[in-house]
């Protein structure tokens, strides 16, 4: 690695996450269904008490963390979607957590899925998908990975991946724990994997991080991931990823603001903007500026289609 994080990744409160993140899912379903976002039957399940707990502990703290956890989660499903009906054979999730899309989207049936996280949270997950199904499903491969540490490309290469299939890769939640060199350093690595894959990814501004906004409860969001020992340690501006997609060789890249995608899922922009929703591909023409970065009027950008939370297509 060229860089060595100052604070390990592999910490014992990491599953709580993970909980927290299917929490937000799984409340969704209390919502009437012409309100939700996205409707994930599992995500009660995966959530368990802990997570319902979390949800509601956030609620208090600042209620748009909850539904920016939905509309990454719906954001990704329409891109995920999109890919697979393109001829996206593989997808890897970068800390899968208790992603519940291999039992969801049928599209996930019909491809190899790669799941990659921390050993500890990874053990739950086996645990209770194994409670849940009896057996854990044939197509979805677990491969433990401490970000900070191991090679993305190492692992998965062991894991039986295959360079020439078109692949998505999935990183959902995590670039916020991280640091720059890493996320970069990962970017490059999947991109060193193949010229025809596909990445989408989440990431939150630096201001964020830093406590320079007026988010609300934004410093008590702060405080309790400090607590429990899994500090904010990433925040990016839309132009600084850019740079770091282009520096590392990617293509026709999109990023969609919290703001979009609530407009573009609920029908109105009325929401903090504390949340990017980033896709770009390994190979491929640019522009010719490097990048596509969504503003809110690129009439270019790739439009990511959309689909009802249940899944049906309706644009």
């Amino acid at each position: 690695m060229q860089a060595t994080y100052s604070k390990t990744i592999e910490k014992p409160c990491g599953f709580l996450f993970a909980r927290w993140s299917a929490g937000a899912k799984a409340f969704e379903l209390s919502l009437p269904p012409e309100k939700r976002v996205i409707a994930d039957p599992y995500a009660p399940y995966y959530a368990g008490q802990v997570g319902m707990t979390m949800v509601k502990a956030m609620a208090v703290i600042n209620p748009s963390v909850r539904k920016a956890i939905a509309l990454r989660a719906r954001f990704i499903d329409d891109y995920a979607r999109q890919s697979i009906e393109e001829g996206y054979e593989q997808v890897v999730l970068l800390g899968a957590g208790y992603d519940s899309r291999y039992l969801r989207m049928s599209e996930f049936h019909a491809v190899r899925v790669f799941e990659l996280d921390l050993e500890s949270t990874q053990l739950i997950k086996k645990a209770l998908t194994r409670r849940l199904l009896g057996k854990l499903p044939a197509n979805v491969t677990y491969v433990s990975i401490d970000f900070s540490r191991d090679s993305v490309t190492e692992r998965l290469l062991l894991a039986g991946f295959q360079r020439h299939k078109k692949t998505l890769f999935i990183w959902e939640g995590v670039t916020l724990f991280l640091n720059e060199a890493i996320i970069a350093e990962t970017l490059g690595r999947i991109r060193e994997l193949g010229t025809h894959n596909r990445i989408t990814f989440d990431f939150v501004p630096t201001e964020l991080i830093d406590d320079a906004t007026d988010y609300e409860g934004n410093r008590k969001l702060i405080e309790l991931c400090a607590s429990i020992k899994e500090p904010l340690t990433f925040g990016c501006s839309p132009n600084r990823m850019r740079e770091i997609l282009t520096g590392v060789g990617y293509h026709n890249a999109s990023i969609t603001s919290m703001r979009e995608a609530n407009l573009m899922y609920s029908g109105s922009s009325a929401i903090e903007d504390s949340y990017y929703f980033a896709t770009a591909e390994t190979g491929g023409s640019d522009n010719g500026n490097g990048l596509l970065l969504s503003d809110g009027s690129d009439s270019d950008k790739t439009e990511v289609k959309l689909y009802s939370a249940s899944g049906r297509l309706i644009s």
